[in-house]
């Protein structure tokens, strides 16, 4: 048997398409060039491989087994490259591949949630993991590359960190219904004196801006029972364990339709953001997905007036 260099792509293409269309005319106009050409190539192919791909019997061609055999194996060929193809589309539309997200824990209650179902609507391929982290933990996931985006309630001025601010939540006060400051359209450090408050750590983020506006008024911050997050905060009010101060977003979407909820004063507001390595490129589906964001954000109703 005569052995010869590999066959290169373009005889591949032509044997296949003279194994589908059955003929040396029909093949050369499949691939819209001359029947010679084809005529050419293929007996090249033989000379090359070594075999007879195809018999002439009666003026048509008629594959061989070996030829047979090769077919099946071009065949899986072509699967692959179309799949290739068609991965490569996909993640130029941002339908496939994966996205890594981090958020805030009072975020993740509604706004990602709602972001992701319908982000991934048009993308059903697309996987996505989602991680519910404290501030610190956040932006360490972001700068280390282990998310492709973060949101957070908090501001950062980490060089590395591109920071793009959505929109602002303020600090409200949830209540039980029939509360007695229910009656109050605007809830103080003073009023919640003498009540039960379930609060934040002294340690977190929104605990600090919570002590700030405490110690304006000269109002101590006598805190009955300490949470680190906002919507635990809020199934302790709603089982009836006393007044809560949480940012706005643990009380968005309707998860405690029974709780009441007034703006504080003096306010202390959330800044709502995207966080992104400044210096890694954005892939399609990370645009994508900060787009969704930025519409949902847009549309945020206030939960308070």
């Amino acid at each position: 048997m005569k052995w010869g260099p590999p066959v290169n792509l373009r005889q591949i293409e032509v044997f296949r398409a003279i194994m589908l269309t059955g003929g040396i005319s029909d093949a050369a106009r499949f691939l819209g060039v001359s029947q010679p050409n084809v005529s050419r190539l293929i007996r090249h192919t033989e000379d090359r491989l070594g075999i007879k791909l195809f018999e002439r019997i009666k003026g048509r061609l008629y594959p061989t087994a070996e030829a047979l055999t090769l077919y099946e194996e071009v065949e899986k060929a072509y699967l692959g490259v179309r799949l290739v193809h068609d991965m490569a589309q996909d993640l130029a539309l941002s339908r496939t591949g994966r996205l890594r997200l981090v958020c805030s824990p009072s975020l993740g209650l509604t706004m990602v949630p709602n972001a992701i179902t319908a982000f991934r609507a048009e993308r059903p391929g697309l996987r996505i993991g989602l991680e519910i982290l404290p501030q610190p933990a956040l932006l360490e996931r972001v700068l280390t590359h282990q998310a492709d985006l973060g949101l957070s309630m908090f501001p950062s001025d980490h060089p590395n960190l591109h920071v793009e601010t959505l929109c602002r939540g303020r600090l409200v006060c949830v209540l039980p219904a029939g509360h007695v400051l229910a009656a109050k359209d605007v809830v103080t450090p003073s009023d919640i004196a003498g009540h039960t408050l379930i609060s934040y750590d002294r340690d977190t983020q929104q605990g600090q801006l919570i002590d700030q506006a405490f110690a304006a008024t000269g109002v101590p911050r006598d805190i009955a029972i300490e949470v680190r997050f906002g919507h635990t905060a809020c199934a302790m009010v709603q089982a009836g364990a006393g007044v809560a101060l949480v940012d706005e977003f643990s009380v968005t979407g309707g998860i405690f339709p029974s709780l009441t909820i007034r703006p504080f004063q003096p306010a202390q507001w959330f800044e709502l953001s995207i966080v992104r390595d400044r210096l890694r490129p954005l892939s399609k589906a990370a645009d994508g997905f900060g787009a969704e964001l930025r519409r949902i954000a847009a549309a945020m109703p206030t939960v308070v007036a």
